[in-house]
């Protein structure tokens, strides 16, 4: 997979797994932005690192409810594809980074939630 120098922004999960996920992006020729959906970080500083992203990924298991319809309001705002993950998992946010890079929003979501 190549991520062809997109940033990932990637909303919420667990702090200690963003390492782990801004390594695979970045041996996936991306980057990563990480914003931890209000826990620590002001909910403002998210408004702020939409400009720089291509696409968005959100654990629904590991995100407040706020921080992820003010993920979706932005993602609609800024035309940003999206896709809410099932879990905080390094294998489901590969594989949703993946679904995501090789089609769809939509189709993606179908792909990841089988």
């Amino acid at each position: 997979m190549d991520l062809k120098q997109r940033t990932i922004l990637y909303v919420g999960g667990l702090k200690q797994q963003v390492p782990h996920f801004r390594r695979y992006v970045e041996e996936h020729n991306g980057s990563l932005s990480h914003h931890d959906g209000g826990m620590e970080d002001n909910m403002s500083r998210l408004a702020k690192l939409f400009g720089r992203a291509d696409l968005v990924l959100f654990p629904v298991d590991c995100v407040s409810h706020a921080a992820q319809n003010e993920v979706k309001k932005l993602c609609r705002h800024w035309h940003k594809p999206y896709l809410p993950m099932p879990s905080a998992s390094i294998s489901v946010f590969k594989q949703a980074l993946s679904a995501l890079v090789g089609s769809r929003p939509a189709d993606a979501a179908r792909t990841l939630l089988r």
